[in-house]
């Protein structure tokens, strides 16, 4: 058997969702099983990947479609095809997305991924609603395995869609060898590569998009700051240009965002929805304090160790059991170490792939 892999929507520079799951499967794939994947691409990312997997996996392939467009419902079956005739093997055709495209051969099977169902939760109007339910049913009826990052994702698939047997949690991972609680002499080294961050802060980082919920956060900030004057809010995302309490970032990288989290006072994370919440997770594994929603996949990522908030109420509300729990001192760093552990992403690349070649 071949397994064709859907990689349009890796770019290693901006590397993160969808991206990273994809590259991180790939990349942590079993030696054995490399030698048997065949990778789609678009021509814009084809050198990147082939520089990054050329001697290992059994092929790259360029094709036209942009991610997500319509016209790869004729391009990918027409490779598959194709593939499957210059081969004489079955082809499996994995998906890190919940798009597959109509196939009816039926020697090439589906696998696809739902990381979550926040158009038809959050977003949509109804008459989109109608439309994204009908094209996810018919991509979950006609796939073999349904993969997703949590259980609340998969509890709302069932809600929406039944069947499930065929929906499989596999956690994504983190890269610990990245995102870790830093040396003191590498702190004090990066902080002067860092010079522009100010010495206390509390962090976010996000979108400006309604369910990360940012301006919950800044308004959380501004109840923190009477209890930690000196600190300043940091963040990628922004709506006061005016206000001189915040600190911009255009650009971060993964390093930046390691010493981030290793240097805030809390990682603020007020989410209204996510299927997994990676972030807060790369924060605890650099050693932070999380301060997140007490919604959707959040407490099941991050356990014991976030302090949870109502996001339902104000942040006046929730600022006096806040500050009580910022003031309590942190686990011992090994205890975070071992629970991290659980999510790595040679785990997911090895679950998803005994499924496909099971």
């Amino acid at each position: 058997m071949l397994c064709v892999v859907d990689c349009r929507c890796i770019n290693l520079e901006r590397n993160h969702g969808i991206s990273r799951y994809t590259y991180e499967i790939i990349r942590n794939a079993p030696k054995n099983i490399k030698q048997h994947l065949i990778l789609l691409s678009d021509k814009e990312n084809f050198d990147v990947l082939a520089k990054a997997f050329d001697q290992e996996v059994r092929e790259i392939v360029q094709i036209k479609s942009p991610f997500l467009s319509s016209f790869e419902n004729i391009e990918i079956p027409s490779i598959l095809i194709k593939i499957q005739k210059r081969t004489k093997e079955q082809i499996a055709y994995f998906s890190p997305s919940f798009s597959s495209p109509p196939i009816v051969d039926k020697r090439i099977k589906k696998y696809i991924t739902i990381h979550d169902l926040m158009h038809l939760d959050f977003y949509s109007s109804l008459k989109n609603k109608v439309y994204y339910s009908t094209l996810v049913k018919y991509y979950i009826n006609t796939a073999v395995y349904v993969f997703t990052v949590s259980n609340y994702s998969k509890e709302k698939i069932i809600k929406y869609y039944g069947n499930s047997e065929k929906i499989k949690v596999i956690y994504p991972g983190i890269d610990v060898n990245t995102f870790r609680k830093l040396k003191d002499e590498e702190i004090e080294r990066l902080k002067d590569v860092y010079s522009y961050l100010p010495e206390k802060f509390f962090l976010f980082i996000g979108n400006n998009k309604k369910h990360k919920n940012f301006s919950y956060a800044y308004e959380l900030y501004k109840c923190l700051k009477r209890f930690y004057p000196a600190h300043k809010f940091v963040s990628n995302v922004w709506d006061n240009e005016s206000d001189k309490d915040i600190i911009r970032l255009e650009k971060i990288d993964d390093n930046l965002l390691c010493f981030l989290y290793n240097r805030c006072e809390a990682f603020l994370y007020p989410s209204l929805y996510e299927g997994f919440g990676l972030p807060p997770l790369e924060a605890i594994a650099c050693g932070a304090k999380v301060i997140a929603s007490k919604c959707a996949s959040l407490p099941e990522v991050l356990g014991e160790h976030a302090i949870y908030i109502d996001v339902f109420k104000s942040p006046e509300e929730n600022i006096f059991e806040v500050i009580e729990k910022l003031n309590q001192p942190k686990p011992e760093f090994e205890v975070i170490s071992r629970y991290i552990s659980k999510y790595n992403w040679q785990d997911l690349s090895r679950k998803i792939f005994d499924f496909i070649f099971s």
